[in-house]
Order: C-alpha cells, then structure tokens, then sequence
C-alpha cells in the first residue's frame, strides 16, 4: 500500500505530486513523462529547460536511453526498485514487506509519506 502525503506545513492549496516506480526499460521513461504532465510542461518546454533538443526528451520518454535502461535492469535484477519522489515528500520503507505476507507482485512494497 502506498501512501503520499506533504512535509507537515503543507497549507489547503498545495497539490499533492505523484511519485513513480522505475522499473523496465520504460519503466523511467514512463516516469518522466508522468512528471512532465504533472507539472504541466510540454516536451518542448521541459527540453528547453534541461537545454537539449525535443528529440532528447522523446528518446528519453520513450525509453531510448541505454546508459539509464542498464541502470535500472541492473538494480532490479538485484532485487531493488528505484523510485522517484517529490522533493518534499517524506519516504517511509516498511520491511514487513519483505517477509513474503504481501501477495500482489505489482504492488508498491515502500510506503511514501
């Protein structure tokens, strides 16, 4: 079960961001778009933030990356998830969910708080 919640201070206006599971050859690719969208950019703007063409960003979407796809396969093949989290959120790893009693093998075993 995954939980997000802000850093206490977080005042009635402040949305809560969505985080995302790396896993896969699209499993960053898919999160950096997610990201993008959350944060209301286009390719193009987030490209013109980073400094790179359009074309960096789609590959990126897209999960053309092999430097970064060879990191991810590395971890998960070692049995680790990376994920990515807002800056403010606060990240609370329950290891009971190592002893085998969670089932749903697609199921975030971290809770985000």
């Amino acid at each position: 079960m995954a939980l997000i919640s802000e850093d206490v201070g977080m005042n009635q206006h402040q949305v809560v961001k969505p985080w995302f599971w790396l896993r896969g050859d699209t499993g960053t690719g898919r999160a950096l778009a997610g990201a993008r969208h959350a944060a209301g950019l286009t390719q193009a703007e987030l490209a013109a933030r980073l400094g790179v063409d359009r074309t960096t960003v789609v590959s990126l979407e897209a999960g053309r990356n092999a430097a970064v796809s060879r990191l991810i396969r590395a971890f998960n093949g070692l049995g680790y998830d990376l994920i990515a989290v807002p800056r403010t959120a606060r990240v609370t790893v329950d290891l009971r969910a190592q002893s085998g009693t969670d089932s749903k093998a697609d199921s975030p075993k971290d809770t985000l708080r």
